[in-house]
């Protein structure tokens, strides 16, 4: 009876120390995966597809801007029309047209110019009448008529114009004093909008 009693109580022994490890087991087990879920430095690197995406988006964006064709013309050793990019200069088209000749006047085109799609650059000889690219514009508005001061023979080189017309733009202006706008030569007799029109890039009113 007392061997029987013995055999139970360490059979009883042994389970309870069986069951005191398991729990220590499965509490370590425990912390250890929170640890590992937890810890800033093993977490795993989420790659930030929204910013990627956005970045990828402009560079086709501008992989994918239309090229600028530009026309060389004149005193350059390749003639011919070129694909350029937006931001080059007069001087990039030149180059890529294999450069001036020697009779080439450089100053006919202004080198540093920015060029724009469907431009022409005309590299004149020297001795050519020299038209600077970049003051063509100012060029242009000087030698447009000055309808509140021309005369009468002037008046008279606009299409359209003879004796009777022109003095009746003269008589306006002295009636009514200077034209302030394109549309206001219709008050005068015998204008009409396809004559103004036509004047509209021939013109200035001061």
């Amino acid at each position: 009876m007392i061997q029987l009693k013995k055999h139970i109580n360490l059979v009883l022994g042994a389970g309870l120390l069986l069951v005191i490890l398991f729990g220590v087991y499965i509490y370590k087990n425990i912390n250890s995966h929170t640890e590992t879920v937890n810890s800033p430095d093993q977490m795993p690197m989420i790659k930030d597809e929204t910013i990627e995406s956005e970045t990828e988006k402009n560079e086709k964006k501008a992989d994918n801007s239309d090229p600028i064709m530009v026309d060389v013309q004149g005193s350059v050793k390749r003639p011919g029309v070129y694909e350029m990019n937006n931001g080059d200069r007069v001087i990039d088209v030149i180059r890529k047209a294999g450069g001036f000749l020697e009779e080439a006047e450089a100053r006919s085109v202004n080198q540093a110019e920015k060029i724009s799609d469907e431009m022409i650059i005309y590299v004149a000889a020297k001795g050519e009448e020299i038209h600077p690219l970049s003051s063509n514009m100012g060029n242009d508005k000087e030698d447009l008529l000055n309808i509140n001061s021309a005369d009468l023979s002037e008046l008279q080189t606009l299409s359209g114009v003879g004796p009777s017309k022109a003095q009746s733009i003269i008589s306006y202006r002295e009636e009514f004093g200077p034209f302030n706008s394109i549309d206001q030569l219709l008050e005068v007799r015998g204008i009409g909008e396809k004559t103004i029109e036509d004047w509209k890039d021939k013109i200035k009113f001061r």
